[in-house]
């Protein structure tokens, strides 16, 4: 069946994004996410060019409120391309814009800043209606949703840039929850924020973040992209399309059953595409724990140039070939480290960070243990340590 009408909701571009950490340990690879996020957004406007009526983008247009004139000229050339309406409302990362006298967008291209911000578009004789509520400050807790609401008998697209019941691991802006968009005769809300790609509400009405349109760092793997919509009568279905140029992806490196290292690079190298940035996990136990442990920077460059691709070593959870337990048990050294380590184990991360920052130069590591006792990690750091220590005493 033909849809009456078709739009393409994207989010999170963070065009202009510059990736400096990368950059500096890897200018190459910083230079290609630089212009993957351009090549992405490109992708997406081809897309719309070719099977949408119109396009939304929900906030962070741009990585940087003083964005170069030349990511603006490449927004705005690209709008031109598209030729059809498109709605943005902006984001924290875009709540205000420079050149916008010299490097004004095309006529086919509406801010809508919030209020009673709407727009009606009539496609093939139905009328669409698309409202939106923009950022004025980069950071604000004004609920945005509250303000919004559509036109009873009329298909209403709501575009926000918001968190809908705490999901942003970040700060908390423009807060709402999802039941503030019910009731509000918007039948699709067009959601930015939050990165990863999330369906809130399947339909009446439909709640949706398309996640950013290519990944920036380790926390943002997989596919990324955005959502065609296609409406049908009270019908909406949504297909997501995939553009990103470098693919984040996590994989897992199990060492269980491995004899040697030309092994585990033959095992995890289906799962690691060429031109992808690995996001290894070593996992599993056996011989190769102690090669994995000593040397990960030295497993990692075999992997990517066995795959062509980047890695990043994500974590190391393997264990030594042995029986912990009954090692816990002797009256070697290894036996001591162990026992001491489950004792400390047992601690709260409260308990473990007021220990390892007693006195001396220690409680200078304070701030920076505290870090992983506010995430819980502690103990999985004193865990990393025994693994570690163990090691060292056998290789002795």
């Amino acid at each position: 069946m033909t849809a009456d009408f078709a739009f393409v909701h994207c989010a999170d571009l963070h065009l202009g994004s510059r990736f400096y950490a990368i950059t500096e340990d890897n200018p190459d690879l910083g230079r290609d996410l630089y212009d993957s996020v351009f090549d992405s957004f490109s992708r997406i406007v081809d897309l719309a060019k070719e099977r949408a009526d119109f396009m939304v983008i929900s906030g962070d247009v741009y990585d940087d409120a003083n964005q170069t004139p030349r990511t603006r000229l490449y927004f705005c050339d690209r709008m031109r391309e598209l030729g059809k309406p498109c709605f943005i409302v902006r984001g924290n990362h875009d709540f205000k814009t420079s050149w916008d006298i010299s490097i004004p967008y095309p006529d086919n291209v509406r801010v809508l800043e919030g209020g009673d911000s709407r727009a009606v578009l009539n496609i093939r004789g139905r009328e669409v209606e698309v409202v939106g509520s923009s950022y004025t400050t980069m950071h604000t807790s004004e609920n945005l949703v509250a303000g919004m609401r559509g036109t009873p008998g009329m298909f209403t697209v709501g575009v926000v840039h918001c968190s809908v019941d705490n999901m942003s691991e970040a700060e908390n802006y423009a807060p709402c929850r999802l039941s503030d968009m019910f009731g509000k005769d918007i039948q699709y809300w067009a959601l930015g924020h939050i990165h990863k790609r999330t369906v809130l509400n399947e339909s009446g009405p439909c709640v949706v973040y398309p996640g950013n349109i290519q990944g920036r760092n380790p926390n943002e793997t997989g596919k990324k992209g955005c959502y065609l919509v296609s409406v049908s009568g009270d019908s909406v279905e949504k297909e997501f399309v995939p553009t990103q140029g470098i693919l984040w992806k996590a994989v897992e490196a199990d060492i269980t059953w491995k004899k040697d290292l030309s092994q585990l690079v033959d095992s995890v190298a289906p799962e690691c595409p060429r031109g992808s940035i690995a996001c290894i996990t070593f996992t599993g136990s056996g011989p190769l724990n102690r090669i994995v442990r000593s040397d990960p920077k030295g497993v990692a460059e075999a992997i990517a140039r066995r795959c062509g691709c980047s890695v990043d070593v994500r974590g190391i959870r393997t264990k030594p070939d042995a029986d912990m337990e009954a090692l816990s048990k002797g009256e070697t050294l290894v036996s001591e480290v162990i026992r001491t380590a489950d004792r400390y184990s047992g601690m709260s991360d409260g308990e473990l960070l007021d220990l390892l920052c007693s006195g001396g130069p220690a409680a200078d590591l304070r701030g920076y243990l505290r870090y992983f006792a506010d995430k819980g990690e502690l103990r999985r750091v004193v865990e990393d340590a025994k693994l570690a220590l163990i090691d060292r005493i056998w290789e002795g």
